[in-house]
């Protein structure tokens, strides 16, 4: 949002996707498991990963979609606007634009409240507007438009089928006549409130002789669950929604969305230091920052953009932030704009916990409970195991079998067989509880699923030389060399194992937590598979091991940081408990290099900050807010927009990572014991940071002065 003249809004709802309810389970692939697995115990590499290509992965996720564009242009006045002022607040959650043109000064503000649902627009002129200002939506996906006096309906129906980006399919975009589809159907409706005179004409309404406009506008979608049949209700509940907010005044609306939204931004306060580079347009603070200018607020706001991006993205009743949040303006976008569960997904939530945002958690809680259902079956169907499991890809529909090329043709076993994300998503239940201490939580909710995931890897985990090991196995999207030749399937990767390990763990934690761990056959299962599990490895570069044998990296440098999962944001691993293994992380986050995309220098953050080097996790801050001077896809060299999106393209996870790698910088109590300014930088001299939260349901305040800590409480 920002232009004077010529505006268009992006229009998302966060259940609007392609596809419908369908079981993509597929009983076969278990015929063949037991036969991948002596091969890979065989080392035959190939044959393995040919037999998971052709028959082991399934069909593609469907995909998040752009539901529809405001567009708002004002006419009659020149192109020679000046006095232009562009602004979010983040604390607010209100846009405001502000320019001159011909004399008149013209004012917007945006936001969307949660406590109305609605979108809320208001523009406002010093004087009547000059000429006309004309109003309309459109949309990418099958619509047509009716008007009701000054509202303007938008009816459409979503795609039963949308390809990934990535995979070159002949009609990738495929629609069933409205009334036959089991796609979702929608509505956007839009209504405009004037002091002057309204006109529909050409598909849109035209105000003039008018000095301030109000626009509101709401949606709902024929989606019920991921389970469930369409609802016919929509249309009848978006009437409701809208005259409700219609009886408010604008006042009151901007009260109850400020009132809502200050309640969890206003958590959290970091002040890092001033420069006047802060009064800079942020396009030239990014820019300056880059050439190594000092600007530790603009550190301190894009910490603070994050929480507002999941304030904005993940609220109660929501779906989850997705890899794009809720931000999406493209048909097929980005990966399918989906949750991606081998890093990006785990951390958009990152900074849920410990940057003081708990009740944004309930959208991940409720998608981890829902796979726990979804991915039962596909577990017995799948692999004839107990539990459930999920793979690297998760949509709307709750989808939890390995994606893969419905003609079979396609690649995907580096990154699509990986049945682990399970496990990794269970952190996030055990975190809630640690920060929230919600003991009923932990009853009625977290163990029951992590339990679950337990099960799922007692089934899944194989003897071998008298450890227990998973095959097959991957490390996200890597490959390894095995005698000159490139493969990405093996057994036993670090990762695998390090999920497995701080699962079972936690499960028995929270048993001895619940007092239920007499007679309990599960319980014992747990601690005897635990015991079996392998050690961490170091390699013949003296760097922590990403598979089980110490394989050459196909690519040293990868953009995944998997195998140090255990260090960060696990805490398996400790520098006073495994001063050995820490330093081979070093080695190893000295050989993954410098390049990389957002997310995975928000990671190095992360991990640097548990290491206790505050100068490393700077120089990946730095690195993290470079510009971005281009919308093509890189893996090697990501930065942020000018709006401090990261880039390239759009994705939030960086986003999200950065804010939780910035509160490890500063707090840290994973092992039980509190730590202060664990890993600042020496250009941090003086800073103040309240409201953070540590595991115990405490908060924290720390001030310092000439790098040392003038006054620290734990409240």
């Amino acid at each position: 949002m920002g232009e004077p003249l010529k505006e268009r809004i992006w229009l998302n709802e966060d259940t609007l996707w392609s596809g419908f309810p369908t079981d993509y389970n597929d009983v076969n692939t278990s015929y063949y498991l037991e036969e991948v697995r002596n091969l890979i115990f065989q080392k035959k590499y190939k044959e393995a990963g040919d037999i998971i290509n052709h028959h082991m992965v399934g069909v593609w996720n469907e995909s998040y979609l752009p539901m529809a564009d405001l567009f708002m242009d004002i006419n009659g006045i020149s192109n020679n606007t000046n006095e232009y002022y562009r602004e979010l607040d983040l604390s607010k959650g209100v846009s405001t634009v502000r320019f001159k043109s011909d004399g008149v000064k013209y004012e917007r503000y945006a936001f969307c409240s949660f406590p109305d649902q609605v979108l809320v627009i208001r523009l406002k002129a010093t004087g009547k507007l000059k000429d006309s200002v004309k109003v309309r939506l459109g949309s990418q996906l099958n619509h047509w438009l009716t008007y009701e006096n000054n509202d303007i309906i938008l009816n459409g129906w979503s795609p039963s089928v949308v390809e990934p980006d990535y995979y070159p399919a002949e009609n990738p975009i495929i629609y069933e006549p409205y009334d036959n589809t089991n796609a979702i159907k929608f509505q956007v409706r839009l209504r405009l409130i004037t002091d002057g005179t309204v006109t529909a004409d050409n598909k849109q309404l035209i105000v003039t002789d008018g000095s301030e406009i109000l626009l509101l506008l709401t949606s709902a979608n024929s989606f019920q669950g991921y389970d469930k049949n369409s609802d016919s209700e929509y249309k009848t509940r978006i009437i409701k929604c809208l005259e409700d907010a219609a009886n408010k005044t604008y006042s009151e609306l901007l009260d109850r969305h400020i009132k809502d939204f200050n309640n969890l931004f206003h958590r959290v306060d970091l002040d890092l230091g001033h420069t006047d580079n802060e009064k800079l347009p942020m396009d030239k603070r990014i820019e300056q920052f880059y050439l190594g200018k000092s600007d530790p607020e603009l550190i301190a706001s894009a910490f603070q953009f994050g929480r507002y991006l999941l304030i904005s993205s993940s609220r109660e009743g929501t779906q989850p932030a997705n890899l794009q949040g809720i931000w999406n303006n493209a048909l097929r976008a980005p990966w399918s704009s989906n949750y991606t569960v081998n890093i990006n997904t785990q951390m958009n939530y990152w900074p849920v916990e410990n940057c003081n945002l708990s009740e944004c958690a309930e959208p991940l809680i409720q998608l981890i409970k829902d796979i726990s259902v979804t991915g039962e079956k596909t577990a017995k169907s799948n692999y004839n195991c107990r539990g459930f499991v999920a793979h690297h890809n998760i949509d709307l529909w709750r989808k939890t079998t390995a994606v893969g090329s419905r003609s079979k043709e396609v690649d995907t076993l580096p990154w699509s067989f990986w049945p682990m994300s399970g496990g990794w998503l269970c952190r996030h239940l055990w975190d809630h509880y640690t920060y929230t201490m919600d003991e009923k939580f932990l009853r009625e909710t977290a163990l029951p699923v992590m339990d679950k995931a337990a099960l799922f890897y007692l089934d899944w985990l194989v003897e071998y030389n008298g450890e227990l090991v998973t095959n097959p196995s991957t490390s996200p999207e890597n490959l390894f060399q095995d005698n000159g030749t490139t493969f990405g399937v093996t057994y036993g990767s670090t990762m695998d194992i390090s999920i497995i390990k701080e699962l079972f763990q936690n499960c028995i934690k929270a048993m001895d937590i619940l007092k239920i761990t007499e007679d309990n056959e599960l319980y014992e299962e747990i601690k005897n598979s635990l015991a079996k599990l392998p050690p961490f490895k170091i390699g013949r570069y003296g760097q922590l091991q990403e598979w089980y044998e110490d394989f050459e990296e196909n690519d040293p440098e990868h953009r995944h940081l998997s195998l140090l999962y255990g260090l960060y944001p696990s805490d398996l691993i400790d520098e006073n408990q495994n001063p050995e293994v820490c330093e081979a992380c070093k080695v190893t986050l000295k050989r993954r290099g410098e390049d990389g995309v957002p997310w995975s220098r928000a990671w190095k953050i992360g991990i640097w900050a548990r290491l206790k080097d505050g100068e490393k996790a700077y120089t990946e801050v730095k690195r993290f807010l470079q510009p971005a001077n281009s919308n093509e896809i890189s893996y090697t060299d990501g930065g942020v927009y000018n709006n401090l999106f990261c880039a390239r393209p759009l994705e939030v996870d960086g986003n999200f990572g950065f804010t939780a790698g910035l509160a490890e910088m500063l707090v840290q109590n994973h092992t039980g014991k509190t730590e202060f300014l664990p890993a600042i930088p020496s250009s941090w001299k003086n800073g103040y940071v309240k409201g953070l939260k540590i595991r115990g349901n405490k908060e924290i305040e720390i001030e310092w002065k000439d790098g040392k800590i003038v006054k620290s409480n734990i409240i």
